[in-house]
C-alpha cells in the first residue's frame, strides 16, 4: 500500500513538473511573439519641396501624421509618376517613439475635375526598417488621398497593420 502511494505521489510530482515546464515554455513563446497593431489616421499638410531634398530625384514631400502614427513625415520620391500615373518613394515618419520607415508605390489619377489640378492617389507603403519601438517592425500602410499640384497641398487617410518586432 505504501509503495502504491509513493508511486502515485512520484507520478504526481513528475506530471506537475512537466506541466510547470510546459507552462513556462508557452509563456515565454507568447511573450517573444510580435504583436500586431491596426493602424488608422490621417496625413495632412502634404507639400512638395526640392531644396535640401536627399532623394535621387531631388524631389521630396513633407506631411503631418496623426492617429495611430503621430509625427512629422518625409517622402523621398524615387521615380516620378510615369504615363500611367505610377511612382515609387521612400518614407520616414519621425515620432516620439522612434522612426517608422517604409518603401512605397503610388498610383495618381488624371485631374479629378476638368481644368482642375486635384489628383486622387492610392499608395501602398511596406514597413521595412525602423528605430526605437518600431525596430524590427514589418507591416503595411494603405493610403488614399488627393494632391493639388497647383496649390502644392494634399491630404490622405491611411489604414494598415503594424507588426512590432521581438
Amino acid at each position: 500500500m505504501r509503495a502504491r502511494i509513493r508511486r502515485r505521489i512520484g507520478w504526481s510530482l513528475v506530471v506537475a513538473s512537466l506541466a510547470a515546464v510546459a507552462a513556462i515554455a508557452i509563456a515565454s513563446i507568447s511573450n517573444a511573439a510580435p504583436s500586431s497593431l491596426p493602424l488608422h489616421g490621417f496625413m495632412r499638410n502634404i507639400s512638395n519641396f526640392q531644396d535640401g531634398c536627399p532623394s535621387v530625384t531631388t524631389f521630396c514631400s513633407r506631411f503631418d501624421a496623426s492617429g495611430s502614427i503621430n509625427g512629422d513625415g518625409l517622402v523621398q520620391v524615387d521615380t516620378f509618376p510615369n504615363a500611367d500615373g505610377f511612382s515609387k518613394a521612400h518614407t520616414v515618419v519621425h515620432t516620439a517613439k522612434g522612426d517608422l520607415t517604409c518603401h512605397e508605390a503610388a498610383l495618381f489619377s488624371p485631374p479629378i475635375r476638368p481644368g482642375g489640378d486635384d489628383h486622387a492617389f492610392v499608395d501602398l507603403c511596406l514597413i521595412d526598417g525602423s528605430t526605437g519601438v518600431y525596430a524590427g517592425a514589418t507591416g503595411y500602410i494603405q493610403e488614399v488621398g488627393t494632391f493639388n499640384f497647383d496649390d502644392n497641398v494634399g491630404q490622405l487617410e491611411y489604414y494598415g497593420l503594424l507588426i512590432l518586432g521581438g
